[in-house]
């Protein structure tokens, strides 16, 4: 194991098997929460962390805000999640009388994310539970104490969650095929492979190779991985992003590159709210653009804002700035409602006083 990971990895080890003990005695169930706007890494390391406390006996969840997109459907994973609004006997149970298969929530982990307001209608729940475990990788999380393990350094919420099973392993004397099972494996290396866009992104080590490697040995699949996550796309799919990426539009010397892709327009081309996932790495590739952004209105009427960047624009500081978070190269926000037209002004007005 990487030098880097021993301490941060080996405490919350420690952490999660100490609320499997309390909660199997307790008869409680663990939940494991991720961010809003779900993506590869979120998915993956949450559903790794489950996979760890089932194999070792606890009980536990995925508290996911909204449905699994359909390019992680390959995954096969659907029945580690809980989502409260759905239409689930877990939803129904959990709305009715508070409780998840006849449990009370015990304890709760967040994977690659840490706050509950990131958390959609999954954060009130985070937010009502004392006994909190984090692992994150995003350099914007503030707090820190003996429950949070934070490495902004590290290329993902999933590298850090396989060093943890592998100190999970060592502490219970398994082997670490019986912690990550081959599909909790494949989701773990979906994530790093969505993280690093396929190990090109410059937060791509040597460590993160040689785990998705050990991942690759217990069931990952990595043409499968990359294949449904970047390249497989629908009819409907493929002709939204060709819309979104021809109404593109160049300012400040073409360095900023801005599409909004009206609710509209999904409904107009038949495609679900991951259908334009492609477009702003697409557009940040363009020679002489140093930033990209797609603003994207959903049917509910929140505008959500994905944000890429070459070398020196701060995607993070920027997204905070509109109530969202992420990396400094990658990042991205949720505006509850509003006009796309008048929010893609204002970002436009924003970026114009700092690139």
């Amino acid at each position: 194991m990487r030098e880097r990971y021993k301490e941060g990895s080996a405490r919350s080890a420690k952490n999660i098997l100490s609320v499997i003990e309390k909660t199997k005695a307790d008869n409680e169930v663990i939940l494991v929460f991720l961010h809003r706007s779900v993506d590869g890494d979120c998915v993956g390391s949450s559903s790794g962390v489950v996979s760890m406390i089932r194999a070792l006996g606890g009980d536990a969840y995925v508290a996911i805000p909204e449905s699994l997109p359909e390019n992680m459907s390959f995954l096969k994973i659907d029945e580690l999640f809980f989502q409260p609004d759905s239409d689930s006997d877990l939803a129904k149970e959990y709305r009715t009388n508070g409780t998840i298969g006849g449990k009370k929530i015990g304890a709760v982990v967040a994977c690659d994310c840490s706050e509950g307001s990131r958390m959609g209608i999954c954060g009130e729940i985070f937010d009502s539970i004392s006994s909190k475990i984090v692992i994150d990788h995003h350099a914007s999380v503030t707090t820190r104490s003996d429950n949070l393990w934070i490495d902004p350094d590290s290329s993902s919420a999933c590298e850090m969650v396989f060093y943890v099973a592998c100190q999970m392993a060592e502490l219970t004397g398994k082997e670490l095929k019986d912690i990550l099972h081959p599909n909790a494996a494949k989701a773990v290396l979906a994530g790093i492979v969505t993280d690093t866009g396929r190990f090109t992104f410059k937060n791509t080590r040597p460590e993160t190779l040689e785990t998705a490697g050990m991942l690759i040995d217990l069931g990952g699949d990595i043409s499968e991985v990359c294949y449904n996550l970047f390249d497989r796309k629908t009819k409907q799919k493929f002709l939204l992003s060709a819309k979104a990426r021809s109404e593109v539009k160049f300012y400040c010397d073409d360095k900023f590159a801005l599409t909004v892709v009206p609710y509209s327009q999904f409904v107009e081309y038949g495609a679900g709210p991951d259908g334009v996932d492609d477009v702003v790495s697409a557009m940040r590739d363009i020679d002489g653009v140093e930033l990209a952004i797609v603003l994207r209105q959903l049917e509910s009427g929140e505008i959500r804002g994905n944000i890429r960047s070459q070398e020196y624009f701060d995607c993070s500081k920027f997204a905070e700035g509109f109530g969202g978070g992420g990396h400094v190269r990658a990042a991205g926000f949720t505006v509850k409602n509003g006009d796309v037209i008048e929010i893609a002004e204002e970002v436009i007005k924003r970026v114009q006083a700092d690139i």
